[in-house]
């Protein structure tokens, strides 16, 4: 199902509606931070990146309270650290960090990037609902919640699709008869740059991404199966089963047990989403666009 999508207003896309402001983006390198970067920028804002390659990591506090002194807003995240032997603890102390950044630095505005069903507190999500108490405690003048749904781009990167499509068959630990929502990272950054960049910040704090649709995990593997050429049907592993594989491909026990207790929840039929489907959480990119423009990039290399 493609849902209709609410177009961003003049005022929420027009580069002149901002005075120029100091903008740090944590994740700066990945594509959701790339896209805020690049129409912050060409917005006329400055922009600040956080990342290890731009030599601030998020393990360094001295590096993360240069990069916030004087800046005006952010957009923040948790990083996913697969390998880390404790995720949570991982999450707890980046989290810290950031907000004893944010709370030294003063800042006006902060976009933080959370899960869509992170009112449940569990799983991969819990680091982004502790972050999301953490910045409520701070008393920020304009703080959202930019609830997003299942990234598309999760297919490639780490579930593996391209590589156990070889064999016929997509395997993961989700049901594959229940419809999730989609989105494309870069959609996310598309409506993180325009809350950052907006006159009139919004006054309701969770703002929930739905994405470019609903497609059961049947359905998406069959569509980016025919993308890419191939003849591909989904499967419902065990947890045992995929927690073994992810194991033996360098991800941390803790890692897999957060996502097992994820994928126990959608397959329960947990609530993930606490609005109604909507042009207002939204987003452009349908999967079936996402997937032929990934095929076509992975074609063009």
């Amino acid at each position: 199902m493609v849902p209709k999508v609410k177009q961003l207003s003049e005022e929420e896309v027009d580069v002149n509606q901002q005075a120029n402001h100091t903008v740090v983006v944590v994740g700066a390198t990945s594509e959701v931070g790339a896209e805020v970067s690049t129409r912050l920028s060409r917005a006329g804002h400055r922009v600040r990146g956080v990342a290890r390659s731009l030599d601030i990591p998020l393990d360094d506090q001295a590096a993360l309270d240069a990069a916030f002194a004087g800046a005006d807003s952010a957009y923040v995240m948790i990083p996913f650290d697969v390998t880390a032997p404790d995720l949570h603890r991982f999450e707890d102390e980046v989290g810290a960090r950031l907000a004893s950044s944010i709370a030294k630095a003063g800042l006006r505005r902060v976009v933080l990037l959370s899960g869509l069903n992170a009112h449940l507190k569990k799983g991969t999500s819990l680091g982004a609902a502790l972050m999301e108490e953490r910045l409520a405690a701070l008393g920020l003048e304009e703080l959202a919640y930019l609830r997003a749904s299942f990234f598309m781009e999760n297919f490639v990167k780490g579930m593996g699709f391209v590589e156990q499509a070889a064999s016929g068959v997509f395997a993961a630990p989700f049901r594959g008869d229940l419809p999730m929502p989609l989105i494309a990272e870069k959609d996310i950054g598309e409506r993180a740059a325009a809350l950052l960049n907006t006159k009139h910040f919004p006054a309701q704090r969770v703002v929930e991404l739905h994405g470019g649709g609903y497609y059961t995990l049947d359905q998406a593997t069959m569509i980016l199966g025919r993308a890419i050429g191939k003849d591909v049907a989904y499967y419902q592993a065990s947890f045992a089963d995929a927690r073994a594989r992810m194991i033996a491909n360098g991800i941390s026990p803790s890692f897999a047990d957060a996502l097992g207790e994820t994928a126990a929840s959608f397959n329960k039929g947990e609530r993930w989403a606490l609005e109604a489907p909507s042009v207002e959480n939204a987003t452009p990119t349908s999967f079936e666009a996402w997937a032929e423009n990934f095929a076509r990039t992975r074609n063009a290399v």
